[in-house]
């Protein structure tokens, strides 16, 4: 059994709280949240702020060894069927894609996640490979494997924690149905999709559907959550709320694809559950600081009007909910994945507001305590 006494930010609304003791248990459950003052096994300074664990709502953690080449690139041309990212990832051998699978989830451990959503590509060697790499770092990885040629959806979805497509140009009749079906089988099963990413997709969309791709997606896939959705409309996001559909925004990779900044505020004013991801590694790296403060900046810049707090929930809290898991904030019955700043860091410190101090002036040098499923992580200045 492991306790900690420390300041920290608690439960599904992340109230600050000081003075609070956690206590695990041996599988690093958290088992009870209270002021008891009964002996504690770490006992963290004063200055330390407990928070729940970072999640990276998508990410693509295999191609780090592509950083910085797309720059400038068209979206197509990164990341399309006959991109670069796809060519790479066919012509590389697996010690080169073990070595970068180690990289993406390294910085990701450094920079305070504690569990990520990766749309796979490669299919079942390449599932696999994440699994094993996955092995040796204090990280969760929720795997949303994708159809592969000459592979069976079943092996796919069996291997993974559900199904991310790539988009509506992919699907056909008899894989939504496989898929639907697959996921009507087992609760935890996620399914997923990217849409509305580009004007191009919505334009190639009407082209081949006569339909803007978020309704031709509802219509053919039960869905929990769709990535991107920078360019829905009003229509597009009241649907997925009448669809009880999540949205995850990765406002990074959309600016350094010259994309616009998604419609952050009305997809909250819509009673939405919003996520945001870092998206691919070669375009943005994993750190959940950068992207908290881009997305505030950004949104003022584009007349919208978001709250720190809501920006720091949709990278802990709702993530959790979106995976349907007992992850993504500090709760009895949850795991025990938690990261602890300085808050008198020279970053923070004068801060006269927590939320606002850990999504804009907080970086990876904050992180002085990290736990993962209840395991130790670091402890900087252990006593």
């Amino acid at each position: 059994m492991v306790t900690i006494r420390a300041n920290a930010l608690i439960g599904p609304e992340l109230e600050y709280t000081e003075d609070i003791r956690i206590q695990l248990s041996n599988e690093g459950t958290i088992l009870d949240i209270s002021k008891d003052k009964k002996p504690t096994k770490y006992i963290l300074h004063p200055s330390y702020l407990l928070v729940p664990g970072f999640i990276n709502a998508h990410v693509h953690v295999g191609d780090a060894f592509l950083k910085d080449k797309t720059y400038g690139l068209s979206l197509e041309e990164a990341v399309g069927s006959t991109g670069i990212k796809h060519a790479k990832l066919s012509s590389s051998s697996i010690e080169e894609k073990t070595e970068s699978l180690r990289n993406s989830l390294q910085m990701m451990v450094n920079n305070g996640f504690t569990t990520f959503f990766d749309f796979r590509e490669g299919g079942l060697e390449c599932i696999k490979l994440l699994k094993k790499t996955l092995t040796n770092f204090p990280i969760r990885g929720l795997i949303l494997g994708r159809p592969f040629p000459n592979q069976l959806l079943e092996e796919i979805s069996s291997l993974s924690d559900g199904l991310g497509f790539p988009d509506v140009f992919s699907l056909d009749e008899v894989m939504c149905s496989k898929a639907n079906e697959l996921k009507s089988k087992s609760s935890y099963h996620l399914q997923a999709i990217h849409v509305s990413e580009s004007q191009e997709v919505l334009a190639r969309s009407f082209s081949e559907f006569g339909k803007r791709d978020i309704r031709k997606a509802l219509e053919v896939l039960d869905l929990d959550f769709v990535v991107h959705a920078t360019y829905a409309n009003e229509d597009d996001l009241v649907s997925l709320r009448k669809a009880n559909v999540s949205v995850v925004c990765c406002p990074l990779s959309n600016l350094y694809n010259g994309l616009d900044f998604p419609p952050l505020e009305t997809i909250l004013k819509k009673n939405i559950l919003l996520g945001l991801g870092t998206d691919n590694v070669f375009f943005c790296n994993p750190d959940p600081f950068r992207l908290m403060a881009f997305s505030l900046y950004s949104a003022r810049s584009n007349d919208q009007k978001l709250s720190p707090k809501d920006v720091l929930k949709s990278l802990t809290v709702n993530p959790g909910l979106i995976a349907q898991k007992k992850i993504g904030q500090l709760t009895v019955g949850y795991h025990g994945d938690l990261i602890g700043l300085n808050m008198e860091s020279p970053n923070l410190k004068y801060s006269k507001d927590v939320y606002s101090a850990i999504t804009m002036r907080a970086s990876p040098a904050d992180i002085v305590f990290q736990m993962f499923n209840g395991r130790l992580v670091k402890w900087i200045g252990q006593k």
